[in-house]
């Protein structure tokens, strides 16, 4: 009985070291509450990362000691609720708690530099990483490639073609540069253009699950299906291009077929295989 609690005890605080916490702070110009493009992407760098399994999000919103009690504790709500709505927006994810604390003291330093960092929203964030990277040199960082083509080579029935720069953001089918993401999908519209008999299986996997799943949980669908919809994401461009929704496939794999010697965030990707020339 003794060996068994003492294995409980193990296990338990194996998964509690994996929980980790973070603070975020994001600054505000003088009596604002929009987010600024800096204080956004501030944002995007964490909440992009799909490894991330968030817990729970606290937002506490401040200002400086300008301005009556009752205006600042109404601006401080706002921006702790700015952040909140940004994360929903853009991350589909929902806060936990919401707070506006009004006005902050100077602290001892210059008095505009004091207000300056009082302006602010502090986010306090509960996570666990669902894997970590695997170590892979950049001296090998393209032989994980070297089974794949490019729509310049002459292709054939069963070659297969990683979209590069097609990044999504962490859990969801929004693209991190949509500018970047729709020069890649055009490539695949111009060689279907131009080789009118070929059909397509557009191939959407994903990184960072456990075995106990089968694919990665999609923010948006509320299901596990992100390699899924991502590819239909595709599927759906080029529809909208002109393809023939008859001359393509979709399909989700989750992580059945990560990426030989590649670090981890590879598997994260979308494959177009050519299926009939």
């Amino acid at each position: 009985m003794k060996q068994i609690y003492l294995l409980l005890l193990f296990c338990c605080s194996i998964l509690y070291s994996q929980e980790e916490q973070k603070s975020i702070v994001v600054l505000f110009n003088s009596n604002e509450f929009a987010l600024s493009s800096e204080a956004e992407g501030t944002l995007t760098a964490f909440f992009s990362d799909e490894t991330l399994v968030i817990a729970s999000i606290s937002i506490e919103g401040f200002c400086d000691d300008i301005g009556s009690t009752e205006n600042n504790l109404i601006l401080s709500t706002n921006r702790a609720q700015s952040v909140a709505n940004y994360l929903k927006k853009e991350f589909n994810l929902n806060c936990n708690s919401i707070q506006g604390k009004g006005e902050l003291p100077l602290m001892n330093s210059s008095v505009d530099e004091s207000r300056k960092n009082n302006r602010k929203a502090v986010l306090e964030i509960t996570f666990s990483k669902s894997s970590e990277e695997n170590n892979i040199s950049n001296k090998d960082s393209e032989k994980r490639y070297k089974n794949y083509k490019t729509f310049s080579d002459k292709l054939v029935v069963g070659d297969k073609i990683i979209i590069k720069n097609l990044l999504f953001k962490g859990s969801l089918t929004i693209f991190e540069n949509p500018e970047e993401a729709i020069i890649e999908l055009d490539k695949i519209v111009t060689y279907l253009n131009e080789n009118p008999n070929t059909t397509i299986e557009i191939q959407g996997h994903v990184c960072c699950i456990g075995s106990a799943h089968s694919d990665a949980h999609d923010r948006f669908s509320g299901k596990n299906n992100l390699s899924h919809t991502r590819a239909k994401k595709v599927f759906d461009y080029l529809i909208e291009k002109g393809i023939s929704p008859n001359r393509m496939t979709h399909m989700g794999y989750g992580r059945k077929f990560p990426i030989p010697g590649g670090i981890e965030s590879d598997n994260k990707r979308v494959e177009i295989l050519i299926t009939k020339i």
